[in-house]
C-alpha cells in the first residue's frame, strides 16, 4: 500500500510540474520594434508643429494621456493636450527636435528618456532639455501615455523690485 501511495504521489507531483511547463506563456514584446514606432512617433510630433497638424500631435498621444509641461498644470486626454498644442503653435514654436537616449520596458510600458531642442519659426532655438516619456499600446500602436520634460536653460532672474 505504501508503494502504491508512493507512486500515486511521485505521478501526480510529475503531472503537476509538466502541468507548469505548459502554462509558460511566451510574450511576443519585441522592444525593438517598439523603439521603431517610438523613433516613428517622435518624427511625426516634430513635424506637426511645422504643419500646424494638431490632429497628427494629438495622435502621437494615448486617449488617457498626461502632458505634464514646465511651470503647468497636468494636462489630461486629447483635448487638453491639442490646446497645448494650439497655444504652442500660436507662441511660435515650429519644430520640436527630440533625440532619444534609451528605451526600457515590457509590453505593459515603455520608458523613453532623451533631450529635446525646441524651434522658433526661422529655425530659431527657443529651449533644449530632458524629458522622460511612457509609452503604452493602444490600438496596435506605441503612444504616449506620460510626458514630462524640463530646460536645461537657466530660470530667468525674478523681476526687479
Amino acid at each position: 500500500m505504501v508503494k502504491i501511495l508512493g507512486i500515486f504521489l511521485i505521478t501526480i507531483l510529475f503531472c503537476a510540474c509538466n502541468n507548469d511547463a505548459a502554462k509558460t506563456e511566451t510574450t511576443s514584446f519585441n522592444l525593438d520594434g517598439a523603439k521603431a514606432a517610438i523613433a516613428e512617433s517622435n518624427q511625426a510630433f516634430g513635424e506637426s508643429w511645422g504643419t500646424g497638424d494638431s490632429t497628427k500631435f494629438a495622435n502621437c498621444y494615448a486617449s488617457d494621456a498626461v502632458l505634464n509641461a514646465p511651470n503647468m498644470p497636468a494636462m489630461t486626454g486629447t483635448a487638453a493636450i491639442t490646446g497645448f498644442f494650439s497655444a504652442g503653435y500660436k507662441w511660435g514654436t515650429r519644430n520640436v527636435a527630440l533625440k532619444t537616449n534609451e528605451v526600457f520596458g515590457t509590453k505593459d510600458c515603455v520608458v523613453e528618456t532623451g533631450t529635446y531642442e525646441l524651434f522658433m519659426e526661422n529655425n530659431v532655438s527657443g529651449d533644449k532639455g530632458k524629458y522622460i516619456v511612457m509609452w503604452k499600446e493602444e490600438n496596435g500602436k506605441w503612444k504616449m501615455y506620460r510626458d514630462v520634460w524640463n530646460s536645461d536653460l537657466p530660470a530667468p532672474p525674478p523681476p526687479a523690485q
